[in-house]
């Protein structure tokens, strides 16, 4: 071995000998100049070698965790009453767990007994109900109606998680959120089951939902639109979508006519719900976010540092 390779190793070696008394037996600087007969500086110069040659590596497993700073910076921007962004890491599936997790924990701790709280649905939404470890007794209707796809995340399966974990009434609505014409909407609504249901859309005082994107798309709902209504909905320029109800670029539904077909909570029912709490997570929802937060749709957001980073980026 040549003497410039000897050089190296024992270089590297001292390196990871300060680095181990440092890190991992947390000893001092000074201790460890005095144990290694080295200066004060030249430990400083070999730990800050240490990291940039990637003899150390460090790692902050904060997945999940509040980032306060992002929280507060989010609230001020979008202008909402309450904002709660977590470091998130991983597929799509461990974020929105993520997110729901810390979502659960602060809806367990601010909802309160004989509330009314309102569910649509969402994958993220379904990561947070799944999530409760407990509620107090709550009335919980469904917000809207039901969109073919993935039952595991339909709003009855949100309903019925929060019901078990809440054992007070509940108001499920079963039907289709869209259907072809107005008077078959209208016969839906009049169902006593259905209409117990929607009565109850004025005094819901907490409503729990999420937010499709449409520009890049993030939605179920536009997954599911029959073709007509998706056209139209390009055409008059929707770009997000909340409760069922389909939002264009001024924060206004993009088709009132559409919206009489559907089975859900009205626009203007929902602008009344003292507390609205978005949960959603991910850059490609940031344009929807700030639309529905303009116009007041949604009171708070529960999110990730992604989505909260894209929507700050705007203007820079």
């Amino acid at each position: 071995m040549s003497e410039v390779s000897t050089s190296m190793d024992h270089d590297r070696a001292l390196m990871a000998a300060v680095a181990r008394a440092h890190y991992l037996e947390d000893r001092s600087r000074v201790d460890i100049s005095d144990a290694l007969g080295i200066s004060r500086f030249k430990v400083a110069r070999l730990l800050t070698r240490a990291r940039e040659e990637g003899v150390v590596t460090i790692e902050i497993h904060d997945w999940g965790l509040p980032d306060v700073e992002l929280s507060q910076r989010l609230q001020e921007k979008l202008g909402l009453e309450r904002c709660l962004v977590v470091r998130s890491h991983g597929d799509d599936d461990t974020v929105r767990r993520q997110i729901g997790g810390a979502a659960a924990r602060a809806l367990s701790e601010s909802l309160h007994e004989d509330e009314v709280l309102g569910v649509t649905w969402g994958r993220t939404l379904t990561a947070t109900v799944s999530q409760f470890d407990h509620l107090p007794r709550l009335s919980i209707v469904q917000l809207t109606g039901v969109v073919a796809g993935d039952l595991a995340s339909s709003p009855i399966e949100v309903v019925r998680q929060t019901s078990r974990r809440s054992g007070g009434d509940v108001y499920p609505i079963f039907s289709p959120l869209i259907v072809d014409d107005l008077e078959t909407a209208k016969s839906l609504r009049r169902h006593p089951d259905i209409r117990s249901a929607m009565d109850l859309f004025p005094a819901v005082t907490t409503a729990l939902l999420s937010v499709g994107a449409w520009n890049p798309p993030v939605s179920q709902v536009r997954d599911v639109l029959p073709i007509d209504d998706l056209a139209n909905a390009l055409r008059k320029g929707c770009v997000a979508d909340i409760a069922g109800i389909l939002i264009q670029s001024d924060g206004t539904p993009v088709d009132p006519d559409f919206q009489d077909r559907c089975v859900n909570i009205s626009y203007e029912q929902l602008q009344k719900v003292p507390r609205v709490v978005a949960v959603a997570g991910g850059a490609a929802k940031a344009d929807a976010i700030r639309t529905v937060s303009r116009v007041g749709l949604i009171t708070e957001l529960f999110t990730d540092h992604t989505l909260a980073e894209a929507v700050l980026a705007e203007d820079r």
